[in-house]
């Protein structure tokens, strides 16, 4: 699997957060309040059943029904049309009104794949190239049309049409190969995806994969397998696309949209939503810092104010620090992305150098520049905590996080290599120039010779993916699309993916690929989880990157908001249980 560079691949350090302490405003999945933050990496489970797939979702103590709900943007939303949508923002306020096949819920800090329009989370056979979706019965359009099989496939065809590109490719992929755009143009041109790729038939799909898919349920679980009505369709979708989900969009212009409840909704279908709040109002145009302003004042309706994706704005805190009242509507929990300073190793090609590099490397001091602990916690793996069959492992445990130049300095004595020089680039910005002070610093006192190179923000990604790039050391991070290692490893280590993809580390090893490959097409998940971890540690050994932290989220709501909680698999706050706490 790949990823998108507006969602997943993190190149640059996030916002600086200087909390020092982070607490929950109700609601699972988030850090307990109070005292110094205590990380509970999310647990994401295997495959769920069909038990854990029937509704309705489990009742949020203290939950109550009314009043609305203010979501402060920046921006409208960039695609709302199932098809299309793909980035944090949108993929959070998609899960309010549109249903997949499948969807992770999540209780307190347990994540499972389930069945959501689906019974559970599907059938293989053939090997793991066939899969067989079954859709519950008593699904409804916002209209009452009873939703069929024959729309669920519509939906997919729709997402073959090269003018609704942008949206995740995994399933046309899957069924169709790379090319699938040239293999079938979309329904406009008034042809369907043949039986013997795509069958759908009542309330049975099944799908005829080219190569096997252990991981395919999560395929399934982006809006792309969303149902739609044929008849509905249109230039209009995008911004108002038909609901499945407990709300349905009543209005929607440049400045404002507003959700209300949609009556044909049966929450007994549906094992992770609630429709607590009658309305849902979106407001357009309010930035980041004007957002947080907002709502640590909380005048009149903005005590139901919140920000799906924007982090508390610098700028507050100070506040945040010695106001309790502020604390204690702040969410906190850990996300999927991870961070590393990759290193180049086309260029640093002598292993010893590059332990070198991990050992001098001053992992504490750097992530007090970008908020210390709550920025996130220390890894020491490739792949995020919240992998299915994570293993945790560090292959260097007597290096402290501060780094260790008299033993870096050994090193390269004994490999013969002191002096060599490391050219590190970074974000022109105030934190990447202080960052870059700090590893200059203790590169240097470990025997290497440091050329600093910064990079404007806008192209620094576009500098460092580049085959040949002339940098030995940047940083870089990654979450992967599906909680599974096939999300990480093949983007971030096959061979393929150095020039012009997300092999930062420019790793070229056909042993790896071959692992790869021979991963990607174990027809087990579990064994192929167990598979991707022992990967992650072979890969490490060769130490093409200096694992760095394993990210927090860090969002502000007004004192009325209920239930609110991090999403492990996205880093946003999670609509799904989210209630007003009195009043309206």
């Amino acid at each position: 699997m790949t990823s998108r560079t507006h969602r997943r691949a993190a190149a640059l350090f996030v916002a600086t957060l200087m909390l020092s302490a982070c607490s929950a405003a109700g609601g699972s999945g988030a850090d307990k309040a109070g005292g110094a933050s205590t990380p509970v990496p999310p647990v994401i489970e295997t495959l769920g059943n069909a038990a854990d797939s029937t509704g309705p979702a489990v009742p949020v103590q203290g939950a109550k029904s009314g009043g609305t709900v203010t979501v402060l943007q920046s921006a409208d939303f960039s695609h709302l049309d199932p098809a299309r949508v793909y980035s944090t923002d949108a993929g959070t306020a998609s899960l309010l009104i549109t249903r997949s096949l499948t969807k992770t819920k999540f209780i307190g800090n347990r994540g499972v794949l389930v069945g959501d329009l689906a019974t559970d989370t599907g059938t293989a056979s053939d090997g793991g190239k066939t899969w067989t979706f079954t859709l519950k019965s008593g699904l409804k359009f916002d209209d009452g049309t009873e939703v069929t099989a024959e729309h669920v496939k519509y939906g997919i065809e729709r997402s073959y049409d090269k003018s609704k590109a942008g949206g995740p490719n995994y399933v046309q992929t899957a069924l169709s190969g790379a090319d699938y755009a040239n293999a079938y143009p979309g329904p406009a041109a008034g042809q369907s995806l043949p039986d013997s790729v795509l069958e759908a038939k009542g309330r049975t799909v099944v799908f005829h994969l080219k190569e096997a898919h252990a991981d395919f349920p999560f395929s399934v679980s982006w809006p792309s397998t969303a149902p739609v009505q044929q008849s509905k369709d249109g230039k209009d979708y995008d911004r108002s696309p038909q609901s499945t989900g407990p709300y349905k969009i009543t209005h929607h212009d440049d400045t404002s949209m507003v959700m209300e409840r949609n009556q044909y909704w049966d929450a007994s279908t549906d094992p992770l939503r609630h429709n607590y709040p009658d309305s849902w109002k979106f407001e357009f145009g309010v930035e980041a810092q004007q957002a947080s302003q907002r709502i640590v004042a909380q005048s009149g309706s903005d005590k139901n104010a919140l920000s799906f994706t924007n982090q508390i704005h610098s700028s507050f805190v100070p506040q945040s620090q010695t106001d309790s009242e502020l604390q204690a509507r702040t969410i906190s929990g850990m996300t999927p992305y991870v961070r590393y300073f990759n290193i180049n190793t086309s260029r640093v090609t002598d292993l010893e150098v590059r332990k070198a590099l991990l050992t001098a490397f001053p992992r504490q001091q750097v992530r007090q520049v970008y908020g210390g602990a709550t920025y996130g916690e220390f890894g020491s793996t490739i792949l995020s905590p919240s992998t299915i069959g994570f293993q945790s492992y560090n292959l260097f445990p007597d290096v402290p996080t501060n780094g260790d130049a008299a033993g870096a300095k050994r090193i390269l004595e004994k490999a013969g290599k002191t002096g060599t020089k490391i050219v590190y680039a970074y974000t022109q910005d105030d934190n990447g120039e202080k960052g870059a002070l700090l590893i200059a610093d203790a590169l240097q006192k470990a025997g290497f010779e440091v050329v600093k190179k910064p990079i404007d923000r806008t192209s620094y990604l576009d500098a460092i993916i580049k085959k040949d790039n002339g940098f030995d050391l940047y940083n870089a991070g990654w979450a992967a699309d599906s909680p599974t290692g096939a999300g990480t490893i093949p983007a971030l280590f096959d061979s393929s993916n150095a020039d012009g993809s997300y092999n930062y580390s420019k790793l070229n090893d056909p042993a790896v690929d071959a692992e790869i490959k021979r991963v990607g097409q174990l027809a087990d998940l579990n064994e192929q989880a167990a598979a991707w971890a022992a990967l992650d540690k072979k890969i490490m050994e060769q130490v093409p990157v200096i694992p760095f932290v394993n990210t927090r989220s860090t969002i502000l709501t007004g004192s009325n908001i209920g239930g609110a909680f991090i999403a492990p698999t996205s880093s946003a706050l999670s609509p799904l249980n989210i209630y007003i706490k009195s009043g309206s």
